[in-house]
């Protein structure tokens, strides 16, 4: 019975997330960036976190319209797209929903940070995908409460509950489609974060958990420029010297990110099995050279992972191909020359890896699968 249930609200979610293209064969996103949007986070009966008289709500908006104005001046061809310009409430499903009718290139969620411990400092900043930390589940919970300020939010969530661990365990399971390109972006944020203020890298970090992230349907970050509990930051978030170099920094790392993409895509309109990546990749093959190779690819993260680790990659440890490229480790298991024995690999990769897709390499460099390539 419980299973039952259980297969319901998986479809319930999907349902109510959207209908997402097929990550595996339908997704024809250029790698152009065209349009952007930035969600200022919290707004109006909903202030975020406080803190000697700061409101987050009103820092990250300020800082949110500085960054609009900043890329439109450095990039007149990007369409940029608020999710609110003013004081307003909005709905945590109405910040997604912009992104993806506005079909966005890419999503940019401003929001500042806050602990009960006065000294925590730094900024960091998630994408979706597997972060166990307790750290990371704190800033879900306290991102995701908004909710609760929704009418009808349990109706609207399928029952999610903002401190229901078996809520986040329902929602992990929608696919990570844009993960890859959403951590080169937040890396991109953290050198830059770095670079333009004094305050510690807290790093670029997964979080499988926040509901603004989990709705859209392209590369998708959410940023804590600082922590407003803490005297010194929320001093320098507050001031209009300290949004400029926030909004600043963000704007050079969209400005990295844009041409890093549009450079190594070439900004190409053919129809891919996920967004063409803007790395190049070189894997060993046992396959003769010239073949083309297909991988399955379990996993992508800044930081490198224990391909022994029985809990994180099972039966699959030390069966593990590690590539790394452009300051990403990629993971992949099986090999075949043939597309219709890749889909059943990934059938049964899935059974451990439920996000699990086919990659394609020809001599050794990593290329786009075509509709030619699928028949055979």
């Amino acid at each position: 019975m419980k299973r039952l249930i259980l297969h319901f609200l998986i479809i319930s979610v999907g349902l109510f997330f959207g209908q997402f293209s097929d990550v595996y064969g339908q997704e024809t996103k250029s790698t152009q960036v065209r349009t952007v949007v930035i969600d200022p986070g919290h707004g109006g009966k909903d202030p975020g976190a406080v803190s000697g008289g700061v409101k987050e709500k009103d820092v990250v908006l300020k800082v949110a319209l500085k960054l609009g104005d900043m890329i439109k001046k450095a990039h007149p061809d990007v369409n940029v797209i608020y999710t609110r310009k003013t004081d307003v409430y909005l709905e945590l499903y109405k910040r997604s929903d912009i992104a993806n009718n506005s079909k966005a290139d890419l999503f940019i969620s401003i929001h500042a940070n806050a602990a009960s411990n006065t000294s925590a400092v730094g900024t960091e900043t998630f994408v979706m995908g597997e972060g166990g930390a307790n750290e990371n589940l704190d800033v879900a919970k306290r991102e995701n409460s908004v909710i609760l300020l929704e009418d009808d939010y349990e109706t609207r969530y399928q029952g999610y509950q903002p401190d229901s661990p078996e809520s986040f365990i329902l929602f992990s399971l929608m696919q990570y489609v844009y993960q890859e390109q959403s951590i080169l972006f937040a890396d991109q944020l953290q050198k830059q974060f770095t670079k333009y203020t004094s305050m510690p890298n807290r790093g670029a970090k997964n979080n499988k958990n926040l509901l603004v992230l989990r709705a859209t349907s392209m590369p998708s970050v959410l940023t804590e420029i600082g922590f407003i509990s803490n005297a010194n930051e929320r001093k320098f978030m507050n001031s209009d010297a300290g949004q400029t170099k926030l909004a600043q920094a963000m704007c050079d790392a969209f400005t990295g990110y844009k041409s890093r993409m549009e450079k190594n895509g070439s900004g190409s309109q053919t129809a891919i099995t996920r967004p063409i990546e803007p790395i190049k990749e070189h894997a060993q093959s046992n396959i003769s050279d010239g073949a083309v190779k297909y991988r399955i690819q379990v996993a992508a993260s800044s930081r490198q992972m224990n391909t022994s680790n029985s809990s994180q990659f099972g039966n699959y440890r030390n069966k593990v191909t590690e590539i790394k490229a452009d300051g990403l480790y990629k993971y992949y298991v099986e090999e075949t020359d043939s597309y219709k024995n890749a889909l059943e690999l990934q059938k049964k990769v899935r059974q451990k890896f439920k996000d699990a897709f086919i990659v394609a390499f020809q001599d050794g460099e990593r290329i786009v699968i075509t509709d030619e390539m699928k028949k055979k």
